[in-house]
Protein backbone atom coordinates (compact mmCIF):
# COMPACT_ATOMS: atom_id res chain seq x y z
CA UNK A 1 0.00 0.00 0.00
CA UNK A 2 2.94 2.28 0.65
CA UNK A 3 3.82 2.13 -3.03
CA UNK A 4 -0.06 3.88 -4.05
CA UNK A 5 -0.34 7.32 -3.88
CA UNK A 6 -3.46 8.40 -1.65
CA UNK A 7 -6.21 10.19 -3.28
CA UNK A 8 -5.85 13.68 -3.64
CA UNK A 9 -7.09 15.60 -0.25
CA UNK A 10 -10.32 18.19 -1.24
CA UNK A 11 -11.76 18.17 2.22
CA UNK A 12 -11.52 20.70 4.65
CA UNK A 13 -12.10 19.91 8.73
CA UNK A 14 -13.42 22.18 10.69
CA UNK A 15 -11.14 22.35 13.64
CA UNK A 16 -10.19 24.86 16.05
CA UNK A 17 -7.13 26.59 14.55
CA UNK A 18 -5.49 26.02 17.94
CA UNK A 19 -5.22 22.34 17.79
CA UNK A 20 -3.03 22.48 14.58
CA UNK A 21 -0.81 25.52 15.42
CA UNK A 22 0.14 24.24 19.33
CA UNK A 23 0.11 20.89 17.77
CA UNK A 24 -2.16 18.73 19.75
CA UNK A 25 -3.35 17.40 16.73
CA UNK A 26 -0.16 15.85 14.08
CA UNK A 27 0.17 16.07 10.73
CA UNK A 28 -0.11 12.18 10.57
CA UNK A 29 -3.87 12.82 12.84
CA UNK A 30 -4.70 15.40 10.30
CA UNK A 31 -4.07 13.74 7.88
CA UNK A 32 -6.87 10.45 8.76
CA UNK A 33 -9.50 13.29 9.61
CA UNK A 34 -9.26 14.92 6.09
CA UNK A 35 -9.19 11.60 4.70
CA UNK A 36 -12.79 10.40 6.71
CA UNK A 37 -14.35 13.65 6.13
CA UNK A 38 -13.36 12.97 2.30
CA UNK A 39 -15.04 9.53 2.47
CA UNK A 40 -17.88 10.43 4.05
CA UNK A 41 -19.45 12.89 1.45
CA UNK A 42 -19.89 10.13 -0.98
CA UNK A 43 -23.08 7.79 -1.11
CA UNK A 44 -22.76 4.95 -2.31
CA UNK A 45 -24.56 3.59 -5.45
CA UNK A 46 -26.82 1.26 -2.66
CA UNK A 47 -27.87 4.75 -0.68
CA UNK A 48 -25.23 3.94 2.05
CA UNK A 49 -22.70 6.07 3.12
CA UNK A 50 -19.30 5.79 2.61
CA UNK A 51 -17.23 4.73 5.44
CA UNK A 52 -13.73 4.75 6.18
CA UNK A 53 -11.02 2.71 7.77
CA UNK A 54 -8.04 4.15 9.88
CA UNK A 55 -5.01 1.57 9.99
CA UNK A 56 -2.76 3.48 11.72
CA UNK A 57 0.09 1.25 13.85
CA UNK A 58 0.61 1.91 17.48
CA UNK A 59 1.84 4.99 18.77
CA UNK A 60 0.43 7.45 15.69
CA UNK A 61 -2.34 8.44 18.24
CA UNK A 62 -6.06 6.70 16.97
CA UNK A 63 -7.94 8.29 19.62
CA UNK A 64 -6.73 12.05 18.85
CA UNK A 65 -7.91 10.64 15.04
CA UNK A 66 -11.37 9.48 16.32
CA UNK A 67 -11.57 12.55 18.54
CA UNK A 68 -11.04 15.44 15.64
CA UNK A 69 -13.03 13.15 13.82
CA UNK A 70 -16.49 13.69 16.01
CA UNK A 71 -15.49 17.13 16.80
CA UNK A 72 -15.06 17.91 12.60
CA UNK A 73 -18.63 16.68 12.49
CA UNK A 74 -20.01 18.39 15.74
CA UNK A 75 -18.55 21.85 15.00
CA UNK A 76 -20.97 20.89 11.36
CA UNK A 77 -24.51 20.65 13.52
CA UNK A 78 -24.22 16.65 14.22
CA UNK A 79 -24.23 16.63 17.57
CA UNK A 80 -24.43 12.66 18.56
CA UNK A 81 -21.98 10.37 18.19
CA UNK A 82 -21.06 6.62 19.42
CA UNK A 83 -17.69 5.79 20.30
CA UNK A 84 -17.43 1.55 20.22
CA UNK A 85 -14.44 -0.33 21.87
CA UNK A 86 -13.36 -3.85 23.56
CA UNK A 87 -14.41 -2.50 27.27
CA UNK A 88 -15.97 -0.48 29.47
CA UNK A 89 -12.34 0.81 31.06
CA UNK A 90 -11.12 2.50 27.37
CA UNK A 91 -14.36 4.92 28.33
CA UNK A 92 -11.00 6.60 29.99
CA UNK A 93 -9.03 6.92 27.22
CA UNK A 94 -11.80 7.85 25.14
CA UNK A 95 -12.50 10.82 27.32
CA UNK A 96 -8.42 11.27 27.96
CA UNK A 97 -8.18 11.72 24.09
CA UNK A 98 -11.54 13.96 23.63
CA UNK A 99 -10.55 16.56 26.54
CA UNK A 100 -6.90 16.85 25.26
CA UNK A 101 -8.14 18.41 22.14
CA UNK A 102 -11.01 20.59 24.07
CA UNK A 103 -14.01 18.55 24.03
CA UNK A 104 -15.86 18.49 28.00
CA UNK A 105 -15.45 15.30 29.86
CA UNK A 106 -19.35 15.70 30.35
CA UNK A 107 -19.58 15.06 26.82
CA UNK A 108 -18.74 11.33 26.75
CA UNK A 109 -21.32 8.87 28.80
CA UNK A 110 -21.17 5.37 29.68
CA UNK A 111 -24.16 3.52 27.93
CA UNK A 112 -24.06 0.65 30.59
CA UNK A 113 -25.25 3.81 33.46
CA UNK A 114 -28.43 3.08 31.35
CA UNK A 115 -31.08 0.55 32.15
CA UNK A 116 -31.93 -1.85 28.78
CA UNK A 117 -35.99 -0.93 30.43
CA UNK A 118 -34.86 2.68 29.95
CA UNK A 119 -34.21 5.45 27.16
CA UNK A 120 -31.11 7.45 26.67
CA UNK A 121 -31.60 11.00 27.14
CA UNK A 122 -29.87 14.02 25.55
CA UNK A 123 -30.14 16.06 22.38
CA UNK A 124 -26.06 15.51 22.13
CA UNK A 125 -23.02 13.94 22.95
CA UNK A 126 -20.93 10.77 22.45
CA UNK A 127 -22.61 7.57 23.62
CA UNK A 128 -19.70 5.06 24.45
CA UNK A 129 -20.49 1.40 24.74
CA UNK A 130 -18.42 -2.38 23.66
CA UNK A 131 -19.02 -4.63 21.43
CA UNK A 132 -20.39 -7.05 23.92
CA UNK A 133 -22.75 -4.73 25.61
CA UNK A 134 -23.97 -3.86 21.38
CA UNK A 135 -24.60 -7.52 21.17
CA UNK A 136 -26.43 -8.06 24.46
CA UNK A 137 -30.31 -8.74 24.61
CA UNK A 138 -29.81 -10.51 21.47
CA UNK A 139 -28.86 -14.06 20.11
CA UNK A 140 -27.75 -15.66 16.84
CA UNK A 141 -29.42 -18.70 15.23
CA UNK A 142 -27.79 -21.29 13.06
CA UNK A 143 -28.63 -19.17 9.63
CA UNK A 144 -26.49 -15.93 11.38
CA UNK A 145 -29.78 -13.99 12.29
CA UNK A 146 -29.93 -12.00 15.18
CA UNK A 147 -32.85 -11.71 17.19
CA UNK A 148 -34.30 -11.00 20.43
CA UNK A 149 -33.81 -13.21 23.78
CA UNK A 150 -36.85 -15.20 24.96
CA UNK A 151 -38.55 -12.60 27.07
CA UNK A 152 -36.50 -9.10 26.33
CA UNK A 153 -38.95 -6.31 24.58
CA UNK A 154 -35.66 -4.41 22.97
CA UNK A 155 -32.29 -4.47 22.88
CA UNK A 156 -29.00 -2.39 23.31
CA UNK A 157 -28.92 -1.97 19.86
CA UNK A 158 -32.47 -1.14 19.39
CA UNK A 159 -31.57 1.53 22.52
CA UNK A 160 -29.03 3.05 20.28
CA UNK A 161 -30.81 3.45 17.40
CA UNK A 162 -33.70 4.86 18.76
CA UNK A 163 -31.78 7.53 20.37
CA UNK A 164 -29.70 8.50 17.26
CA UNK A 165 -32.43 7.85 14.96
CA UNK A 166 -33.40 5.85 11.96
CA UNK A 167 -32.41 9.59 9.56
CA UNK A 168 -28.50 9.61 11.87
CA UNK A 169 -26.05 10.87 9.48
CA UNK A 170 -23.53 11.29 12.21
CA UNK A 171 -19.94 9.30 13.46
CA UNK A 172 -20.18 5.89 14.60
CA UNK A 173 -16.65 4.90 15.23
CA UNK A 174 -16.03 1.10 15.87
CA UNK A 175 -12.58 1.07 17.76
CA UNK A 176 -10.45 -1.84 17.72
CA UNK A 177 -12.56 -2.83 15.13
CA UNK A 178 -11.26 -6.06 14.33
CA UNK A 179 -13.46 -7.68 17.30
CA UNK A 180 -15.94 -7.25 14.39
CA UNK A 181 -14.75 -10.21 13.00
CA UNK A 182 -16.62 -13.60 12.24
CA UNK A 183 -19.46 -11.87 11.55
CA UNK A 184 -20.18 -14.09 8.65
CA UNK A 185 -20.03 -17.57 9.10
CA UNK A 186 -17.08 -19.65 7.85
CA UNK A 187 -15.42 -23.43 7.11
CA UNK A 188 -11.65 -24.25 8.05
CA UNK A 189 -10.04 -27.36 8.69
CA UNK A 190 -11.34 -27.94 11.83
CA UNK A 191 -15.07 -27.72 10.68
CA UNK A 192 -17.43 -24.72 10.66
CA UNK A 193 -17.51 -21.56 13.00
CA UNK A 194 -20.75 -19.83 13.40
CA UNK A 195 -20.92 -15.92 12.98
CA UNK A 196 -20.50 -14.52 16.59
CA UNK A 197 -23.15 -12.22 18.03
CA UNK A 198 -20.84 -9.06 18.31
CA UNK A 199 -19.80 -9.05 14.56
CA UNK A 200 -23.84 -9.48 13.42
CA UNK A 201 -24.64 -6.71 15.86
CA UNK A 202 -22.07 -4.59 14.32
CA UNK A 203 -23.56 -5.25 10.71
CA UNK A 204 -26.74 -5.25 12.00
CA UNK A 205 -26.10 -1.28 13.09
CA UNK A 206 -24.77 0.01 10.25
CA UNK A 207 -27.77 -1.78 8.23
CA UNK A 208 -30.19 0.46 10.58
CA UNK A 209 -28.40 3.78 10.00
CA UNK A 210 -27.40 3.70 6.57
CA UNK A 211 -26.54 7.58 6.27
CA UNK A 212 -24.13 7.24 9.44
CA UNK A 213 -20.46 8.76 9.11
CA UNK A 214 -18.72 5.14 9.96
CA UNK A 215 -15.05 4.47 11.03
CA UNK A 216 -13.41 1.33 11.41
CA UNK A 217 -10.08 2.32 13.32
CA UNK A 218 -7.49 -0.92 13.99
CA UNK A 219 -4.13 -1.48 13.79
CA UNK A 220 -4.60 -4.97 12.52
CA UNK A 221 -7.34 -4.48 10.19
CA UNK A 222 -6.52 -8.12 8.63
CA UNK A 223 -4.32 -11.05 8.68
CA UNK A 224 -4.85 -12.98 5.91
CA UNK A 225 -6.53 -12.41 2.15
Amino acid sequence: MSATDPPEPRYTPNLPQHLIATGKLSDAQLEAITYAGQAHEKILPNGERKGFFVGDGTGVGKGREISGIIMDNMRRGRKKAVWMSVTGKLINDATRDWTAIGGEKSDIFDLSKTKLSGSVHGSKGILFTTYSTLGSGMTADAGGNLKLKEGKAKSRLDQIVTWLGADFDGVVVFDETHKLANAISTKGKRGATQASRAGLAGVELQKRLPKARIVYVSATGATRV
